[in-house]
């Protein structure tokens, strides 16, 4: 599915993990989530990179976004923007 792979996880693992807060298919189902299905895949890379790079806070994000090369963003963003479910 990506094309890095983390030394914390794989590629689908670092999914399972988005998945499970944000949704399959980016629909959260927690009102403290946002919800990312068909969200613009551009916008999303970026808010990835200001979490890894301190430019935007959040204790989970930051942490998930430290996880992730920029081709895993890429990918994760292209997968809710489809808003399918794998």
């Amino acid at each position: 599915m990506f094309s890095g792979i983390s030394s914390a996880a794989t590629d689908q693992d670092l999914l399972n993990m988005c998945m499970a807060c944000h949704g399959k298919d980016g629909s959260s189902e927690f009102t403290s989530i946002p919800n990312l299905k068909w969200q613009n895949a551009a916008y999303m890379v970026q808010q990835l990179e200001q979490f890894k790079s301190g430019q935007r806070q959040d204790k989970t994000m930051t942490k998930v976004a430290n996880l992730l090369t920029t081709e895993q963003m890429k990918a994760m963003a292209d997968h809710f923007n489809k808003g399918k479910e794998e």
